[in-house]
């Protein structure tokens, strides 16, 4: 039903009208404030959330923070613990680190073992170390909290910046003592011929020169690694300027001879195509020869051809097994590489060239 006459003249009154725009107006600026104070309030909240987010960054930095002084921590405790149950060793360890005799005895062991060519240069060195040194060296092995890297593929540096007091005499003394002026040498002699003969491929020019005259060889890369079950590696070939790797088994008193180290053959084998890790497909690979790991037993390879490898079955006992190795290199100092790279032909400087990327995680 319509309204009224008189209720729509009433409606177009001044007045009424007046009202109705104030109203208008009123309800224009109410919205107009509403609108900047939800401005303010998203300004607000996303002030909140980077307030928020710093916050929860300062949070996580003290966590990782916390962290971090934690693994010291352990690190520093179990350093102690070990100096204290070490000291009475460190005192006479001096009589142990006798040079004429241990260099007799690594004489005698590398005089006694034959470098075999089949798959590649290879040397088995048994009884490598007197027995009271090699004690002493697998005493000297550094606490587990510090030793880097995943669980089942860890890995300390040689020489140490952390360790106990004992081991960083007695693996200093085999790093700059044993190694770098004993077995280092004796295995550039051992690995003499067959180093000629592969230099000679990518330096022709320099064949019938000996080898100190062409190249300046060093230790490198030293360093021991700490393997626990279910450890993987597969077959592949060391860095190319390693040109000889040298593994000397830990083994202690109950440890397995099994899964050592794993010699091949490679179908189609072929030249590393740069300087880091060399991966070789599996199924290219034919076992030529399991290596035991067995104790004061060190195996010396080049990194020429063919493939190494070495496994632990993910059920080996004990669960909490844990196997050492030390492990490093002969290869060119950086001045030598710098003199070889620039003598190379530029078809194969490719080939000795990069940047040395880790192994695999």
């Amino acid at each position: 039903m319509a309204p009224p006459l008189s209720a729509l003249l009433r409606l177009l009154r001044p007045r009424t009208i007046a009202r109705t725009i104030k109203s208008v107006d009123d309800l224009g600026a109410v919205s107009r404030d509403l609108k900047r104070l939800v401005k303010q309030l998203e300004q607000q909240a996303v002030q909140t959330d980077a307030r928020t987010t710093a916050l929860e960054g300062e949070l996580r930095g003290l966590r990782d923070l916390v962290a971090e002084l934690r693994v010291r921590e352990s690190k520093l405790r179990a350093i102690y613990q070990r100096d204290v149950e070490l000291q009475p060793s460190l005192d006479e360890v001096d009589r142990i680190l006798d040079v004429p005799s241990i260099r007799s005895h690594i004489e005698r062991s590398f005089e006694s073992a034959a470098l075999e060519l089949d798959p590649f240069p290879h040397l088995v060195l048994h009884d490598l170390l007197p027995q009271p040194f090699y004690e002493a060296v697998l005493r000297g092995i550094p606490p587990v909290e510090l030793f880097d890297g995943a669980d089942n593929k860890q890995r300390m540096v040689v020489p140490f910046e952390l360790a106990p007091a004992f081991s960083r005499r007695v693996w200093g003394f085999l790093l700059h003592t044993v190694v770098d002026d004993i077995i280092g040498p004796a295995l550039i002699r051992k690995f003499r011929q067959p180093l000629d003969q592969w230099l000679a491929t990518s330096w022709p020019e320099l064949a019938g020169q000996s080898l100190e005259s062409r190249v300046r060889l060093q230790s490198t890369d030293g360093r021991i690694l700490l393997r626990r079950r279910g450890y993987v590696i597969p077959p592949h070939r060391d860095p190319k300027w390693g040109f000889v790797t040298c593994l000397l088994y830990l083994a202690r008193p109950g440890d397995s001879p099994a899964w050592g180290t794993q010699l091949y053959h490679v179908d189609e084998d072929a030249e590393a195509v740069g300087v880091s890790p060399h991966w070789i497909r599996a199924a290219r690979c034919r076992l030529a020869k399991d290596v035991a790991f067995r104790p004061n037993t060190a195996l010396a390879f080049m990194n020429s051809q063919g493939a190494h490898g070495a496994s632990i079955p993910a059920d080996a006992e004990p669960a909490d097994l844990e196997r050492y190795i030390y492990q490093f290199r002969i290869g060119p100092t950086a001045a030598s590489i710098r003199k070889l790279q620039a003598l190379l032909p530029e078809d194969r400087r490719e080939m000795w060239s990069g940047k040395v990327a880790d192994y695999l995680a």
